[in-house]
């Protein structure tokens, strides 16, 4: 049964009650402000939490993904996430990765806030073999009272686990609209109950189904934003436009970070479809993507002699 036709069905009720009691109002005002708080607090229940629930394991889902992404892990399986509690959440993974905090923080904080989540929650990451927290810091919902610490320090290569845990509000302010609605009730006798049937209320309680673009998903590159298939890399607030072979290129490297990229692989993967292949080409596209990758001094693309070139963040 939907919010509305519960809210409906009160308000048959409450006549029935009024007629039924001829009147004898303080009866009524308990009978009526117990009823419709009792309802209502079951139609929040019914309506949203399930709905919400599901939504919030999409979402912790989703941050599995962009740490994976940014990882350059395309491969392994985004595991069931576990909701230890009602406001807590374990998002465990399958292989080996290291990391920088900042950049998990950006990520996390990313999707939170774009989801409209609490602003307050503590993050630990977990060393899943020992149960070890390796790195943990809270967000307070003012960034000077926020504690991040150990910020520009690789952690180790390690199957971890993130746990998330938000705020837990009280139940007065999740459910404060049940008082006023009680309090509603009660000024609606008074008024008479043929007045209110004539008045025109709009109840909204079923929470808008925001879709994400997944064309919005991007690649993190040290402090940029790498949009592949829009040929874009953001710093800050910058746009940065990139060619067809320079996006094929980065893209090479963001997916194999830290990892040495053949030549002849690159050269192979850009330019297969045109039959020629000109070496000083990939030297020219792999310097012009240096400038372009110049703003964030912790990225930097390597030769190494003799075999290729690493994208190092």
């Amino acid at each position: 049964m939907t919010c509305k036709m519960i809210v409906k069905t009160i308000f048959s009720t409450l006549e029935c009650l009024f007629l039924s009691m001829k009147f004898k109002i303080l009866p009524f005002f308990i009978v009526s402000c117990l009823l419709f708080t009792i309802v209502s607090f079951v139609a929040e229940k019914s309506d949203n939490s399930d709905f919400d629930a599901a939504k919030e394991v999409i979402i912790m889902r989703e941050i599995a993904h962009r740490v994976l992404r940014y990882t350059g892990d395309t491969s392994s399986r985004i595991l069931p996430v576990n909701r230890l509690a009602e406001n807590e959440f374990e998002i465990p993974f399958e292989s080996s990765f290291s990391f920088k905090p900042d950049s998990l923080v950006r990520i996390i904080d990313k999707v939170i806030s774009s989801n409209h989540l609490p602003d307050n929650y503590i993050v630990n990451v977990i060393e899943c073999n020992t149960s070890k927290v390796i790195f943990g810091y809270a967000i307070l919902g003012i960034e000077k009272k926020n504690i991040v610490p150990c910020l520009g320090r690789q952690q180790p290569n390690m199957r971890y686990c993130i746990n998330i845990k938000f705020e837990e509000a009280n139940w007065l302010s999740k459910n404060f609209y049940l008082l006023g609605l009680s309090f509603l009730s009660i000024s609606l006798v008074f008024f008479g109950w043929q007045r209110m049937k004539n008045t025109k209320s709009s109840v909204s309680t079923e929470p808008q189904n925001n879709e994400n673009d997944a064309s919005n998903t991007a690649i993190l590159v040290g402090k940029y934003e790498f949009f592949p298939d829009e040929l874009l890399l953001i710093y800050e607030e910058e746009k940065i436009s990139l060619t067809i072979k320079e996006a094929k290129v980065l893209s090479i490297f963001a997916y194999n970070l830290n990892q040495i990229i053949d030549r002849n692989r690159l050269q192979k993967e850009v330019w297969e479809d045109e039959g020629v292949i000109v070496g000083r080409s990939l030297d020219m596209f792999i310097s012009k993507l240096r400038k372009k990758l110049s703003q964030d001094p912790n990225v930097k693309i390597t030769n190494i002699h003799g075999k290729g070139y690493k994208l190092e963040v």
